[in-house]
């Protein structure tokens, strides 16, 4: 009888077992990307008609975000034609500026462009695991014009999807 017992208790001790692994939630992880990125890609002027663009890699790009309310300062040196940068989650414009070459020793390339983006945001829920994120659809983008020609919005949505480019950044044809 004493071993009739074991295998009873053994039994139970399982039972609970089992059924406080099926009760227990998986928590999913969240393999959607949390934050929805701005990609402006530059674009040169090679005709002085203003006609002919080509893509342009820049030698040595830099941004910087000028700070406002939940846009930390940042740089960014590349040799690249696309960028990616943030908007911020807290207020519905914010400016960077931006210098097409960090180490041209010209005139032009020393001057700092500011780029002002003009949105609103929309705050979206992705899912239990993800929580929300915030999109943007933007309105307008203002520049200065020491080294940009003139800016176009290709895609006013911003979301967390990588693989659409958003604005293109026309360079002046003397750069």
């Amino acid at each position: 009888m004493i071993r009739k017992d074991r295998y009873v208790v053994l039994g139970a001790v399982l039972a609970v077992c089992v059924i406080w692994g099926a009760c227990k939630q998986q928590r999913q992880p969240c393999l959607t990307p949390k934050v929805a990125s701005l990609i402006l890609e530059t674009m040169h002027i090679t005709t002085d008609t203003g006609t002919i663009f080509s893509d342009t890699s820049l030698p040595a790009a830099q941004f910087l975000a000028l700070p406002t309310a939940g846009n930390a300062d940042t740089f960014l040196f590349t040799q690249a034609a696309v960028f990616t940068i943030s908007l911020s989650p807290t207020s519905n414009s914010c400016q960077w500026l931006f210098r097409a070459d960090s180490v041209a020793n010209s005139p032009r390339g020393t001057l700092f462009d500011t780029i002002t983006f003009y949105y609103k945001r929309d705050l979206q829920f992705l899912s239990n695991a993800c929580g929300y994120v915030n999109f943007y659809d933007l309105d307008s983008i203002r520049t200065s014009h020491f080294n940009i020609d003139s800016v176009h919005i290709i895609n006013a949505s911003v979301t967390n999807d990588i693989s659409k480019k958003h604005v293109q950044v026309y360079i002046h044809p003397g750069f």
